[in-house]
């Protein structure tokens, strides 16, 4: 394998998303950029903990640490920052200007490595050990309790190529273990987005997550709290992720992929607590809050159903 199209590939065929410009790298540094950034964040981060103390919403915010951070000496080469990423950089602002409290998932992961594997080969995703050990972090950081059946499921040897694999020519594969475990929550809405997606409908295939709106309902839940759960794609999948994990502790769970708070639901659904989620090459933007996120998915679910300019003239041609 060779390293290109912004992966670099390390020992024993570990891949790494670098960008394809060194934004990552520019991003890791502790450069004049970097530092304006995160200091963006951490005044963004104590607005909203100001916000939701006012509503009574319980918060944290957590950042996923990249794959750079958790497994530096299988890259192979020297990179910056790896000492002291951003995610913990900005954890240092947040303590030291506001009262936010910010849930540390690198010392889990990298205590959990030692074990077996937390992230996969080639893949910016966890395994499945990444995700219980986050989602025991963020149960631990919330005083709920973890439900038990979530580290019991079942497992089978499966074969995918996963998101840092397919950017390879020629695409690489990777033999991982497929975890699953019992449901006992249920999804009982979904928003627009979510249904073109799911129903096939869609012709325009792009940008078909962001704005994605679930809710999952659970009875049986030890914790009767409702939680809202802004995040990207560590915590929004209908597989056996964080939202699902989640659900099977909290009574209800209302999970939204979404950088921006739209602020207007939380104050419609009131929760009880507040999860914001981001990975953490995502800080290099941060986010304004101007949001209506089911506006913003029954947009992007009607131009999805759209055929392509480049469909509309092979009509007309024929």
């Amino acid at each position: 394998m060779k390293s290109g199209n912004g992966v670099a590939v390390g020992h024993e065929g570990w891949l790494y998303w670098v960008g394809r410009a060194r934004e990552v790298e520019t991003f890791y540094g502790d450069t004049a950029a970097s530092r304006r950034i995160l200091g963006r964040w951490a005044r963004l981060i104590a607005r909203r903990a100001r916000r939701l103390d006012e509503l009574g919403i319980r918060h944290v915010h957590t950042v996923v640490p990249d794959k750079l951070a958790v497994y530096p000496d299988r890259l192979g080469r020297p990179f910056p920052g790896l000492g002291d990423p951003p995610s913990v950089r900005l954890g240092r602002l947040v303590a030291r200007d506001s009262a936010a409290t910010m849930v540390d998932l690198l010392t889990p992961l990298s205590a959990a490595r030692a074990e077996e594997p937390v992230y996969l080969r080639t893949d910016t995703h966890w395994t499945y050990r990444g995700y219980l050990t986050a989602y025991r972090a963020l149960c631990e950081a919330l005083d709920a309790p973890v439900a038990e059946h979530v580290f019991a499921g079942s497992s089978q040897q499966e074969r995918f190529t996963f998101d840092l694999g397919e950017k390879l020519t020629p695409p690489v594969a990777e033999d991982y273990v497929a975890y699953d475990f019992p449901r006992r929550a249920e999804r009982t809405e979904a928003n627009a987005l979510v249904r073109v997606r799911e129903t096939g409908q869609a012709v325009r295939l792009r940008g078909l997550f962001v704005g994605s709106r679930v809710v999952l309902t659970n009875p049986q839940a030890p914790d009767p709290r409702r939680v809202v759960l802004f995040g990207d794609s560590y915590i929004y999948s209908p597989g056996a992720r964080l939202t699902a994990m989640l659900a099977e502790t909290f009574a209800e769970v209302h999970a939204i992929w979404s950088a921006n708070i739209d602020w207007a639901y939380v104050e419609a659904v009131r929760p009880d607590v507040l999860i914001f989620e981001i990975a953490e090459r995502f800080l290099r933007q941060v986010p304004t809050d101007r949001i209506r996120i089911d506006a913003f998915a029954a947009a992007r679910a009607r131009r999805a159903v759209r055929p392509t300019l480049r469909a509309r003239i092979r009509g007309w041609l024929r």
